[in-house]
């Protein structure tokens, strides 16, 4: 029988080696070695796959916010160091209620309030622009 950790583990090495767009129930399911209703048992679709990923990362988040005497450079930190993550968690219109949903999203907006906007979109600017940068001219 499957388990919830084998679908988030398929479902992240899909993402790594397909990218966002490719993220689908069926490839997962082929990943994980599993028929895709047998997901369902544990996930009604793949936003709440997504928010469950979030759930792996956001401890590690947490973690590097407390320790640190700088929340919000810490918050940037770790996301410029994972901006394919940012994209998924925080700037996906299709993934992001999901994720925003869950407790971990709630505390992480308790932590840092109304500067948690202002962070996400400072880091938007900043990651998007480098990933254009990045791309060859046509």
């Amino acid at each position: 029988m499957i388990k919830k950790e084998n679908i988030l583990e398929s479902a992240r090495k899909v993402l790594t080696e397909q990218g966002i767009n490719k993220l689908s129930l069926r490839k997962i399911a082929a990943e994980t070695g599993c028929a895709a209703p047998s997901i369902y048992y544990y996930f009604k679709n793949k936003q709440e796959i997504v928010a469950g990923l979030w759930e792996e990362v956001a401890p590690n988040l947490e973690n590097r916010m407390q320790q640190a005497s700088d929340k919000k450079q810490a918050y940037r930190e770790f996301w410029l160091t994972r901006p394919d993550d940012f994209r998924l968690f925080i700037t996906n219109a299709e993934y992001f209620p999901f994720v925003a949903a869950t407790e971990r999203y709630k505390a992480l907006k308790g932590l840092l309030g109304t500067e948690l906007h202002t962070l996400n979109g400072e880091l938007m600017e900043k990651i998007y622009t480098q990933q254009e940068a990045q791309q060859p001219a046509a």
